[in-house]
């Protein structure tokens, strides 16, 4: 076996961006056990085993070792479909999953074990499950873009953006790799442009995660059994103008605003957007738009629901007047704060 120049230059990257994974992953396994941490750190090895897969060597030589690298190469959408909803979705952990779920990953995992493993994905499942992947990563796209205007948390926006970026980046190689002509796939120049966009791409991850960008600075809540008694929130003497004006303007109901953004709202308030949105996360606590928007409009919902003169308002007026844009949204945002529909809740203080 003979290689040329560029094969050795692209050799040499991999190896450098394997090494770059390895080290991340030990270092964050060092760290903690989180859902986060052993979902990345299996991200991060599936990373590895695809530079090892595609390096510009023949098959043949792999022998073995190819159907292990491709068992991991294989998983790694679904261990990054996995990763954007533990770092999206709050709660969010597969211990909550049925018995019947899990079952199904276990049976999964066996079948990628002999399908990838053993016959080295020699069958029709292998174009099945590219298809699989393609979705899952439009997906994960989706769900980073749905909610980022009103997400609050800064490190959880850059991971947004960072999912979406990374998603479509993979999304293309696989269309290239497996969809594109063989002979590109094939081509040395693209194997090494392939080798140094991965290398860059990790590294520029490496810098901006030990740089903090993705560290999430929310102050915890303090949940307390007599809320009267909580004291007022700690807000920085730069903040206090922007404070003041927030309190004045949505005690006046400027929460019932319908479609309300952060946007609009820090354009009523003449601040920029960014400050409103490091005031409510940071001091105030609240890690979603929605979550400090239904601080005031679920207050609301509970005294006119208590009032003997609203029994006969419909619900879906109620909603309409909060600014709800659906009885759905309302209710479902209703029930998660205080365990009852808004009908239960009425019905409760009005027997």
């Amino acid at each position: 076996m003979t290689l040329s120049f560029p094969d050795i230059l692209d050799l040499f990257l991999r190896f450098l961006a394997v090494g770059q994974l390895s080290l991340f992953t030990l270092y964050l396994l060092s760290q903690n056990r989180e859902l986060k941490t052993i979902l990345g750190s299996g991200i991060a090895l599936c990373l590895a085993a695809y530079l090892l897969l595609t390096a510009p060597i023949p098959n043949q030589q792999y022998g073995i070792l190819r159907g292990i690298l491709l068992f991991f190469t294989e998983l790694l959408p679904y261990l990054l479909w996995l990763f954007a909803f533990s770092l999206l979705k709050e709660g969010f952990h597969p211990k909550h999953w049925p018995p019947a779920a899990h079952a199904l990953i276990a049976g999964t995992l066996l079948w990628f074990l002999y399908f990838f493993g053993y016959l080295q994905g020699r069958g029709i499942f292998h174009d099945v499950n590219h298809t699989l992947q393609l979705i899952l990563l439009l997906h994960i796209m989706f769900i980073a873009v749905k909610d980022l205007r009103d997400d609050l948390v800064n490190a959880r926006r850059s991971s947004r953006l960072l999912l979406t970026l990374s998603s479509c980046v993979y999304f293309v190689l696989i269309l290239l790799l497996e969809l594109g002509d063989a002979s590109l796939r094939d081509a040395s120049l693209f194997s090494l442009a392939n080798a140094a966009l991965i290398l860059l791409s990790t590294s520029v991850f490496c810098w901006c995660f030990f740089r903090d960008v993705f560290k999430d600075i929310t102050p915890a809540l303090v949940i307390t059994d007599e809320p009267q008694k909580a004291s007022e929130p700690a807000i920085p003497p730069e903040y206090q103008a922007i404070y003041q004006q927030l309190c004045q303007v949505m005690g006046e109901g400027y929460y019932r605003q319908s479609q309300l953004t952060i946007k609009a709202l820090a354009a009523a308030l003449e601040t920029p957007e960014h400050q409103l949105r490091k005031l409510i996360n940071q001091h105030l606590g609240f890690r979603n738009f929605s979550g400090f928007l239904n601080s005031y409009r679920l207050k609301e919902a509970c005294s006119q629901l208590e009032d003997i003169a609203n029994i006969r308002k419909p619900v879906l007026t109620l909603a309409l007047e909060l600014g709800y844009g659906s009885v759905a949204t309302f209710n479902r945002a209703f029930k998660a704060q205080t365990g009852k529909s808004p009908k239960e809740y009425r019905d409760h203080f009005q027997k």
